[in-house]
């Protein structure tokens, strides 16, 4: 019997914190009783928090996570793997994850955060071209993905007409080149980037 004693069991939620006197009564055979008291003590638990996690791209290295308080917890969840998220594991989408920690009594509490792993572009390049030496062409791509507004820059830029738009005009060429094309997401800024191979007609690589 006692605070939070009920049909020969004890609930610490019941009882609640601090220290609290159970009584153990016995009653032999010639109906004479007698009793014995134990203390015991229902802990605080751990006040844990977890800061926010920011957004990361679905192509972001595995990294460490923190931000967990006290230190010394664990962090589990879809993607945690020795305290390190892998984005490309976890895949896109939002995942909870977990901060535990175990105090000096035992005692164990949790924290949760989101993390958000965001889409990345996805780009189609019609590739490779071949036009005659000396004359322009268009290069194209067509972009999916991501969350639906982009930005463009493509590289060599001194060999465009207009370099950040999505289907530039090269200048008149020479000689074979490769065009690299950066996709941004306007919304994320998770990038992607192709190549766009443009082949002079008649040209070839020399051997030795």
């Amino acid at each position: 019997s006692g605070n939070g004693v009920s049909g020969g069991m004890f609930d610490p939620a019941v009882a609640g914190v601090g220290t609290h006197t159970i009584t153990y009564t016995y009653t032999d055979g010639n109906g004479c009783t007698s009793s014995a008291a134990q203390d015991i003590t229902v802990n605080l638990l751990p006040t844990v928090t977890f800061a926010a996690l920011a957004d990361v791209c679905a192509d972001a290295p595995a990294f460490t996570l923190s931000g967990g308080s006290p230190i010394g917890g664990t962090y589990s969840g879809n993607g945690v793997s020795g305290g390190m998220f892998d984005p490309a594991v976890a895949g896109v989408g939002t995942h909870t994850i977990t901060y535990t920690y175990t105090d000096g009594n035992g005692c164990t509490s949790s924290a949760l955060q989101d993390i958000t792993v965001l889409e990345l572009p996805v780009i189609t390049a019609t590739s490779p071209l071949t036009i005659p030496s000396g004359t322009s062409t268009t290069l194209s791509i067509s972009v999916s993905g991501g969350y639906g507004s982009y930005s463009f820059a493509w590289e060599p830029a001194a060999l465009l007409v207009d370099p950040a738009v999505q289907n530039p005009t090269t200048v008149n060429l020479t000689s074979n080149t490769t065009f690299t094309v950066t996709v941004t997401d306007l919304l994320s800024g998770c990038t992607a980037t192709a190549d766009v191979v443009v082949n002079i007609s008649g040209t070839s690589l020399a051997v030795f």
